[in-house]
């Protein structure tokens, strides 16, 4: 009997405790539909761009390396490769930049020759080390080409190529792959000392007697911010200068970092706004923060890297599940400082999705804020 009492009085104190007890339950559910809607119910395509610097090449051989390459399938009969011929391999290189393409195969001059003398054809691969999607992009497309190779050649090697690394890619260190997303992740943490110092203020009835001050949402919206911004930006240096003291260099300017650093933080912040709109103490913010930090942290590419699954295009810019969150734009417009040096311009898109997602968010989380916080 006093086990019965004891399941009882656990059960009610568990309903009692609700957010707990629905975080516990809905939160692995909740991550299998999100990885689902990312990864679109299936394996993973990889894109690559075909361009025939070989102007003699043969309509034969020609139809045969796109059929090949588009034979690569999974055993469900989904394509392995999205394979695009294109004529523009500059445009192509910005899209690598963009991880928009994960590879560009080129075919120099004297490969339809090579085949037709019976010597082993050159390629030329290009992409991004750091690129996840990189090297099985690789090994699917020399799988495919060696596939052709052997219809007209007898004799090992089947082929040669040349693999080409974007930026300072190829120099890379596993450690500095990971800088990128732990620095971001350094910024997503905000929101616990964002949403904290809010709730702080009221659960204490210090934003009552603030209130009384005739103080403005605006007002208190705005010094939090400041406040948050400056850990943000600390943590950031903090985590940054730890990072280049174990040997991580940077190609780009530390400014750009920066940049990209207090936007950043502007969106988490206002995020941690929204949290905050569904709790009542600390412990609430401590219990459902975990749920968006985690979405933060792995959906994001903050953490480890993630594949692009992409829904539809826009001006030339793959749009992705994941890009509805803040950070997934940080971390590729740091990947692009850090790896190609790139500059204000070259990073506009990242920084303006980032400027737009903030201010959607902000105007959200403040008008949660007013209606839960400030009536």
């Amino acid at each position: 009997m006093k086990i019965i009492a004891i399941i009882k009085k656990t059960l009610i104190m568990q309903i009692r405790d609700y957010w707990v007890l629905i975080l516990t339950i809905i939160s692995a559910p909740f991550f299998i539909f999100i990885y689902y809607l990312m990864t679109s119910g299936g394996s993973t395509t990889y894109s690559v761009n075909l361009f025939f610097a070989d102007k003699s090449i043969t309509p034969v051989v020609k139809s045969k390396l796109l059929n090949e390459l588009t034979a690569m399938k999974y055993s469900n009969n989904q394509p392995s490769l999205e394979v695009k011929e294109t004529t523009d391999s500059v445009w192509s290189k910005k899209l690598i930049k963009d991880r928009n393409l994960d590879i560009l195969l080129t075919i120099p001059q004297g490969f339809s020759d090579s085949l037709r003398s019976g010597k082993s054809p050159r390629f030329i691969i290009m992409g991004e080390a750091g690129n996840p999607k990189y090297s099985l992009a690789l090994i699917l497309s020399i799988t495919a080409i060696e596939n052709l190779t052997k219809q007209f050649i007898k004799n090992k090697p089947y082929y040669t190529f040349d693999e080409k690394f974007m930026g300072n890619s190829s120099a890379k260190s596993e450690f500095d792959l990971y800088v990128p997303g732990v620095l971001i992740f350094s910024v997503i943490m905000v929101i616990f000392s964002a949403s904290l110092g809010i709730i702080r203020d009221i659960e204490d009835k210090t934003m009552q007697r603030l209130k009384l001050t005739r103080m403005t949402s605006f007002d208190y919206l705005m010094g939090n911010t400041i406040v948050q911004l400056i850990i943000g930006c600390i943590s950031f240096a903090v985590t940054l200068w730890i990072a280049q003291m174990l040997g991580f260099a940077s190609q780009g300017s530390l400014l750009m970092a920066f940049i990209v650093c207090i936007v950043s933080v502007l969106s988490i912040i206002a995020i941690s706004l929204i949290l905050t709109a569904f709790c009542k103490n600390t412990t609430a913010v401590l219990i459902i923060g975990n749920f968006p930090l985690f979405i933060l942290m792995f959906f994001t590419g903050s953490m480890f890297p993630l594949p692009r699954h992409q829904w539809f295009v826009i001006a030339g810019h793959g749009i992705a599940f994941n890009d509805i969150l803040p950070p997934t734009h940080s971390v590729i417009a740091l990947n692009k400082i850090f790896t190609y040096g790139a500059s204000l311009s070259d990073i506009s898109y990242e920084l303006s999705f980032l400027i737009i997602l903030t201010l959607i968010y902000y105007t959200i989380g403040v008008a949660l804020f007013r209606k839960m916080h400030m009536v």
